[in-house]
């Protein structure tokens, strides 16, 4: 499958890459995970392949941020006890999808059906 977004179009979101080939792989491997969501279903309109494309710039850009100062949480230091604490954001790099990305995609939300507690067809 052919990725939702290119190397170009994360660059135009979040600036020069230093690792194309690292950001290409990402960026493949995102568009994997949205299309393989149940519920997913592709759509020819501009307006969705824009969803798409950022959508999944999104993702790899969290997954960029770990390891770096831009990746962390909280960080705290002390003086007099010697102090230092640093929580990373995303530690190990995972590609993910948010809820409103989900939301945004049509995926997930409520579900309807039905249970027959006795077993048996009511008709």
């Amino acid at each position: 499958m052919t990725p939702f977004a290119t190397v170009e179009d994360y660059e135009t979101r979040y600036g020069e890459v230093e690792d194309e080939a690292r950001v290409s792989a990402l960026l493949q491997d995102a568009t994997n995970i949205i299309a393989s969501q149940p519920g997913f279903a592709m759509r020819e309109d501009e307006t969705w392949q824009g969803v798409l494309e950022t959508v999944t710039c999104a993702m790899v850009h969290r997954s960029m941020m770990s390891g770096a100062y831009a990746g962390l949480s909280n960080v705290s230091q002390g003086a007099g006890g010697y102090t230092a604490s640093v929580s990373v954001y995303n530690p190990g790099g995972d590609l993910y999808l948010t809820r409103n990305e989900r939301r945004v995609l049509g995926l997930g939300g409520g579900r309807i059906g039905q249970t027959d507690p006795y077993g048996c067809d009511a008709r």
